[in-house]
């Protein structure tokens, strides 16, 4: 190709880009303000200086307020229970409220048989309990305080569960007397009628006996956590038939 094409070429490309910027800038704009042709999509649109924002993106900020929703959702429902032997401290972890009168659900291991008695941390207060019912299989147990009107947490249909589901993993603990929540996302990676599998990393013991949660703040199980790290998940079908006795 000769000099002479290839400067051709370049002047095409050239009045090309600049035609496209003026009619971008300049004449549709003007186009837009006729009002037959302001009923064109694309005109319309440049006239009401319309952006269409990435849908990725969008997908990604509508996901991350779902889950800070749904932590806001549980977050009510959420104690911390400890466990003495006299003024000892000798057991403690999360629990969550099941009925409005005070039925508290957490891990049989947050309770230690030598215990004399059992604190609930409710907000900035805290209340004693009494053990209702222990399910050994299951690593369950079942306390109660003596309080009325308390927000309940909502219990996920276990059949609608995906593999690849977002869930979170909810934690309590103290601050300065103070309730203080902690959280780790993962996904749903098995389905089972005794447990479900996910790919947590908890080695915290605070969040045994929590609830791990959906986007829509629904609890899925609760969390058996061990020394030796994160061990499983209760189903919330497992929880429902212990709480029915």
């Amino acid at each position: 190709m000769d000099k002479k094409k290839v400067l051709n070429l370049l002047i095409i490309f050239f009045l090309g880009g600049l035609g496209g910027v003026l009619a971008d800038n300049f004449v549709l704009p003007r186009l837009a303000s006729i009002p037959l042709l302001s009923k064109i999509g694309f005109i319309r649109q440049i006239g009401d200086g319309t952006t269409i924002i990435n849908p990725t993106e969008r997908i990604i900020i509508t996901e991350n307020t779902a889950l800070e929703d749904a932590i806001d959702r549980i977050a009510p429902c959420l104690v911390f229970i400890q466990s003495f032997s006299g003024n000892k401290l000798i057991g403690q972890g999360t629990g969550f409220i099941v009925t409005a009168d005070g039925l508290i659900i957490t891990a049989a291991d947050n309770l230690s048989a030598k215990a004399t008695s059992h604190l609930v941390y409710r907000n900035s207060h805290s209340l004693t309990a009494q053990i209702v019912r222990t399910d050994a299989a299951s690593g369950l147990v079942l306390l109660k305080i003596e309080e009325n009107n308390l927000p309940v947490v909502s219990f996920a249909d276990i059949s609608q569960i995906r593999l690849g589901g977002r869930v979170v993993l909810v934690g309590a603990r103290l601050n300065n007397k103070e309730l203080g929540k902690f959280v780790n996302l993962g996904i749903v990676r098995g389905l089972g009628e005794e447990a479900l599998e996910v790919n947590l990393d908890e080695s915290d013991l605070l969040a045994n006996g929590g609830p791990l949660i959906n986007i829509k703040g629904e609890a899925l199980g609760l969390n058996l956590i061990d020394n030796a790290g994160f061990k499983k998940t209760v189903p919330s079908d497992a929880i429902k038939k212990f709480l029915e006795g």
